[in-house]
């Protein structure tokens, strides 16, 4: 019975994104939120407590930020996940709502021995100029630089803040397009080094101090870690869709399930 019910639930979830977010004549609401990947997990725990709670329907997929954005614009979302700045022009038809801040923080194999970089190293890495560890108190190894592919978030995130465009980027550099692969690349690499959400991070990777400065909730708050960015969710300008889950998501419950995530909660503005 209980997969019964489960397909019942998806086979529901299938007929009412065709027509978009709403609610039916039972009031259950439904809703497609998709985009950003560091966002993904983050808003599938706040899915899933907000639909038991409230017998909604609210559904998370991944993709990327811009695929949230792009989704959200045709109708395919009647919310996006975004984990960068809005463009011009995307801000001139989307409206956002910061939901949390996140810092990005630079992860290299456990047994590297190197502990903190500069924000010009690491630019240097990134952009081709640095490309020996020896270089910066390692190893006499070439750096195998790993990042995300064209279209996250994280990534125009991390290169905007670091102060270098996509076209410079390294050449040779491992192309991954999720943070677990990530993750898993530089966990088996003795001389990788790449970048990921402080929400995703593991034990099984070794963080960088950035300026001497490790991330944290605190120094992500106060400033002093200069790698962050904010969570975004969008919606079409002029739009009201997913009030309730808003309330929820800056409710003190909603709050708590941020800070599980490793994340920082922000007030509603």
């Amino acid at each position: 019975m209980k997969k019964i019910g489960t397909i019942l639930s998806l086979c529901c979830i299938l007929v009412i994104s065709g027509c978009g977010g709403r609610s039916t004549s039972e009031g259950i609401t439904s809703m497609i939120i998709g985009g950003s990947t560091s966002i993904q997990p983050l808003m599938e725990s706040i899915a899933e407590t907000y639909n038991e709670k409230n017998d909604a329907l609210v559904s998370i997929q991944g993709g990327g930020s811009s695929v949230g954005i792009k989704g959200t614009e045709d109708g395919t979302f009647q919310l996006g996940m975004v984990s960068r700045e809005l463009k011009p022009e995307e801000a001139k038809q989307l409206d956002q709502t910061i939901i949390a801040l996140d810092g990005i923080v630079v992860v290299v194999h456990k047994d590297n021995p190197v502990d903190s970089i500069t924000m010009e190293q690491l630019k240097d890495i990134y952009t081709g100029k640095i490309t020996n560890w020896k270089n910066i108190g390692g190893a006499n190894k070439e750096i195998a630089v790993v990042s995300r592919e064209e279209g996250s978030g994280t990534r125009d995130g991390f290169e905007s803040i670091v102060g270098f465009s996509s076209s410079d980027l390294i050449r040779n550099s491992d192309i991954q397009n999720a943070t677990g692969s990530i993750i898993s690349d530089v966990s088996v690499n003795e001389h990788g080094i790449g970048y990921i959400s402080l929400g995703s991070l593991s034990d099984s990777v070794k963080v960088l101090k950035i300026d001497g400065v490790l991330p944290s909730e605190e120094s992500v708050k106060d400033g002093t870690y200069k790698i962050q960015r904010a969570f975004l969710l969008v919606q079409k300008k002029g739009e009201k869709q997913g009030s309730e889950l808003f309330d929820f998501i800056f409710s003190e419950e909603g709050k708590k399930l941020i800070e599980a995530h490793n994340y920082i909660p922000v007030e509603r503005k």
